[in-house]
């Protein structure tokens, strides 16, 4: 693949942060996130250990100012040849307790906003002679774990990234997903603070620890290189062994051994 840019949206803390200090040696970073401050302090850390690239305050639902940063970005840097859609937010609210507004918006961030980028992105990166994508989904879309607007969000990022792998093949781009199970962002800060959420959270991780961006991050870079050059239209899941298996609640260790104790 030859050189060009790496896009990440969310790029200011978090999994976003992380995967653009991680893909920073793929080539040149457009930070994009919500908060300018934000995407230009992960810009710096990047700079700090010699990479290069340029940060953008964008809300990714502005099909506009998305389609300038992409333009801006590309012009200065080169086209896009690595696509991060990791931008996010969520509501915790069950199905009657969530309003419209509240739906619209989380639908809007987690699901149109990769739409947008992609109309922007793919066609600079069809030009340039193909690349990877990579989707942040959730083992939400796959469970049903969390809350009805977060999980229709990223079910449908899991459908679109699957969808777009033939559509996208021709034109020598990858698109892929990842599923994160609970990891240690801000996203979650508020839930995981409290010790009996964050103590019931552990317990029904196999591997025994919450999530760290820097978990996501190595996937991503997996998917985003060539070393998957023959992976495509995939999820893979990083969630500690989480959605592996049936919680039981008090009675998981006598299910475990029914067998074992007769």
């Amino acid at each position: 693949m030859s050189p060009g840019s790496v896009v990440v949206t969310g790029g200011g803390s978090g999994i976003g942060k992380a995967c653009a200090l991680r893909l920073a040696g793929y080539g040149p970073v457009v930070v994009l996130d919500q908060d300018g401050g934000a995407a230009t302090a992960t810009l710096a850390e990047i700079e700090a250990v010699g990479g290069k690239g340029t940060s953008y305050a964008v809300d990714v639902t502005d099909d506009e100012a998305v389609a300038a940063a992409v333009g801006a970005a590309a012009n200065t840097l080169g086209p896009p040849r690595v696509l991060l859609n990791c931008a996010g937010m969520g509501v915790r609210k069950n199905l009657l307790d969530t309003t419209v507004e509240e739906w619209r918006r989380v639908v809007d961030v987690n699901l149109t906003g990769y739409f947008i980028l992609l109309r922007h992105v793919v066609p600079r990166m069809k030009d340039a002679g193909g690349g990877s994508i990579v989707q942040i989904a959730s083992i939400a879309g796959h469970i049903g774990y969390g809350y009805p607007s977060y999980t229709a969000a990223k079910g449908g990022v899991l459908s679109m990234t699957r969808q777009l792998a033939g559509e996208l093949a021709p034109f020598g781009i990858r698109i892929n997903s990842i599923s994160p199970g609970v990891v240690r962002t801000g996203i979650n800060r508020d839930t995981l603070s409290q010790d009996a959420i964050r103590d019931a959270t552990i317990g029904n991780i196999p591997v025994g620890r919450l999530g760290e961006p820097e978990d996501i991050a190595a996937v991503v870079a997996f998917l985003a290189g060539p070393e998957s050059g023959f992976v495509t239209g995939a999820d893979l899941v990083v969630d500690g062994g989480m959605i592996s298996r049936i919680h039981w609640g008090r009675v998981s260790e006598e299910f475990a051994n029914f067998h074992a104790r007769r």
